[in-house]
């Protein structure tokens, strides 16, 4: 009789199998950065959102819904945060994936509660990078490469949450993409002028949207973001906006 094929703990038997420093030197060629002058900028892009966030029609004055049932925010607008940010169309970048760098570290996802559900860190633009989709998994599974990612945005825009401890060299290990523990970080995509229209734009909605709020429009979590990155960022977009 034939050996029963041993089922154990999923992400213990990938890594016997798996060459870490392969995957890191293919992430560390791959990803695609904000440029650290933008995120200056505009720190934060979508303050009156965070994941799970009730949706409302335009005008903040009743919920989106389907089917009768609310709507809450996913991914969206960090996704078109993300894509402004770095100067491209959505549907110019199939198969690319926007992926959180702080967010829920819990592998089960049964907590609610992360970077991502902070309206202050779910559209920052240090918080997010953007990878070809099949590399998702490793972001969201394995915590080197967590602790990569999370280095790699420290050391390029200064990106530690409220509370949270930085990750050392050795929490990467040998996902440590070549150059990334001292800030020699690739793939960054320069401000330009059509990247800067847009994050204009997008401070100069956030202003009216403060200023002229309505119905259920978060006018308090808005001016707590605000205060937050201006506090971090000063002369950004955001001081105008607070």
């Amino acid at each position: 009789m034939k050996p029963e094929a041993e089922i154990g703990d999923g992400l213990l038997a990938f890594n016997r199998e798996i060459d870490a420093k392969e995957v890191a030197r293919i992430v560390g060629t791959l990803a695609r950065w904000v440029d650290p002058e933008t995120f200056h900028l505009l720190p934060v892009w979508h303050p009156e959102l965070a994941r799970k966030q009730s949706l409302y029609k335009a005008g903040w004055a009743s919920p989106q819904t389907n089917q009768g049932k609310p709507k809450f925010e996913g991914n969206t607008k960090a996704n078109a945060a993300l894509s402004r940010a770095l100067g491209v169309a959505k549907k110019s970048r199939p198969d690319w994936t926007c992926c959180h760098i702080w967010g829920n570290d819990d592998t089960s996802f049964s907590k609610g509660i992360s970077e991502v559900n902070d309206p202050r860190y779910y559209s920052c633009i240090a918080n997010m990078v953007l990878l070809p989709t099949p590399l998702k998994a490793f972001t969201d599974a394995v915590p080197q490469m967590k602790a990569a990612l999370r280095l790699a945005a420290f050391h390029l825009y200064g990106l530690l949450p409220e509370g949270k401890a930085l990750p050392t060299v050795e929490d990467a290990g040998d996902w440590l993409p070549e150059g990334w523990g001292h800030g020699d970080v690739t793939g960054i995509r320069w401000l330009n002028a059509k990247i800067e229209r847009s994050a204009q734009k997008r401070g100069s909605t956030i202003l009216r949207e403060i200023r002229d709020s309505t119905g259920k429009y978060p006018t308090n979590q808005v001016e707590r973001v605000l205060r937050y990155w201006s506090s971090k960022i000063p002369n950004s977009l955001l001081d105008g906006a607070s």
